[in-house]
């Protein structure tokens, strides 16, 4: 009895720990996935970015596959291979090089040198023209398609015409109460769209065996190449579109510093007073502390524009860095006056009792034990003041800060997925090494203070 009860234990604790492991697991994936996919996506050129489905992986190189344009007078079709398709997706069609060294780079990342497309020109001719006879025979057998495609296409386009008329009609009909005509517009839409759809079908059929057919003339009417792809391209444009990117960069720095000097001086003094003096109304004055971080950081912006405009600080990282304070402020003294309770005044007695003043007691052993609570609060100051946009669109004009840079080219590059990402990973990085450098206090605290 005692053996199986033993056993029932062992198998509890082993299922409870299994489904502990898979929660933290599962919580652990859905914080870095969309952060793993954001980082991909900023390595992806404009053609691996529009791909559905989206790799996991980036490619690190480019296939293309020269050959000569539909017709003559076009000069050459360039494409480049796509994982997702399965196929060779066309990129640019013409005779000039220039043209085409250009569009690959736009469009894949990778620089094609117009040497190498020169010499690949020449190899194309030669194959084609070992590979004539083939090459006529497979194209005599496409065009009977092609041209069935187009037919198929011009009629599609034609239904897809009457289709829009008698929905113009059927929406008149309705607005004038006439039921039978309503029927018989909804009959003949259901017969257009059956049509419409055995069109398409048939237009799919064709499409394939055209695909077939070219999938044999590629090997006798192209040449193969691969191209090594610039990973980091997209930050690079990033910087390239943005004219004011670095002295942005160096402002938010400023703006971030100077948050966390004004937040830590006023916040940690207050948490300090919170947690070693009792006075009439101390629990109020915590609590609104707090009350200012209950109105959105705009509706506080707005009324700062005159107070900072009189005071000179305008457009100036340090009126950034008093209104991003304010918020900032409340939260410090919540921390730090946690962390001055965990520290027994016993200690800075006892300091003193030895020769130190309040002051060098304070300084020489409750600070250092208070730095974890500190670098707490100051990554806190820091995030918070980073990543503000809202309040610093409205309160620069001039001299605007790394995010209202990024904001700016994120709503002016519309459609370009991975130099979105590539903006927004670019604006991690700092919050993202500042957490790195203080990572030793912040996980002191998670331990709490030992004294």
């Amino acid at each position: 009895m005692n053996r199986n009860l033993i056993l029932s234990r062992k198998w509890r604790k082993y299922v409870s720990g299994t489904l502990f492991y898979i929660v933290v697991l599962g919580i652990a994936l859905i914080i870095l996935i969309p952060i793993y996919f954001l980082f991909t996506i900023s390595l992806m050129s404009d053609q691996e970015a529009y791909d559905w489905p989206i790799r996991f992986f980036p490619s690190f190189v480019n296939e293309f596959v020269l050959q000569e344009a539909s017709t003559p007078d076009k000069g050459y079709l360039l494409s480049v291979y796509s994982h997702s398709k399965g196929i060779y997706v066309p990129l640019c069609e013409s005779k000039d090089l220039d043209t085409i060294v250009k569009k690959a780079k736009l469009k894949t990342n990778s620089s094609i040198p117009k040497e190498l497309l020169k010499r690949k020109i020449d190899e194309l001719k030669d194959i084609m023209e070992k590979n004539k006879e083939d090459i006529e025979r497979l194209r005599s057998k496409m065009t009977p398609y092609l041209e069935k495609l187009e037919r198929l296409n011009g009629r599609i386009s034609r239904i897809l015409s009457e289709v829009n008329k008698y929905n113009k009609k059927l929406k008149l009909a309705e607005r004038a109460g006439m039921k039978d005509a309503v029927q018989a517009i909804l009959q003949k839409l259901k017969s257009l769209n059956e049509e419409l759809g055995e069109l398409k079908e048939e237009a799919k059929k064709v499409s394939e065996k055209i695909t077939l057919l070219n999938q044999d003339l590629i090997p006798i009417t192209s040449v193969k190449f691969t191209i090594s792809k610039n990973i980091f391209e997209n930050y690079i444009t990033f910087f390239k579109v943005t004219n004011d990117s670095i002295p942005a960069l160096i402002r938010s720095i400023q703006v971030a510093l100077l948050t966390i000097a004004i937040s830590l001086s006023i916040g940690g003094l207050a948490g300090y007073a919170f947690a070693r003096y009792y006075f009439r109304g101390k629990n109020l004055l915590k609590l609104s502390v707090l009350f200012v971080r209950m109105f959105p950081g705009v509706s506080i912006a707005m009324p700062m524009v005159i107070i900072l405009a009189k005071m000179g600080f305008y457009d100036k990282p340090l009126g950034l860095s008093l209104v991003y304070s304010v918020g900032q402020i409340g939260m410090t003294t919540w921390i730090t006056a946690s962390i001055f309770m965990g520290i027994p005044v016993e200690l800075e007695e006892a300091a003193q009792i030895f020769g130190c003043s309040k002051w060098g007691a304070f300084f020489h052993v409750t600070l250092p034990l208070a730095l974890p609570g500190l670098a707490a609060s100051a990554m806190y100051a820091f995030i918070g003041s980073w990543s503000e946009t809202a309040q610093a669109i409205i309160l620069t004009q001039f001299n605007p800060t790394f995010p209202v840079v990024v904001y700016q080219t994120l709503v002016g590059a519309k459609g370009l997925v991975n130099l979105v990402a590539a903006g927004g990973v670019t604006m991690a990085l700092p919050a993202i090494i500042f957490t790195l450098i203080i990572r030793r206090y912040i996980l002191q605290m998670w331990g709490g203070v030992t004294v």
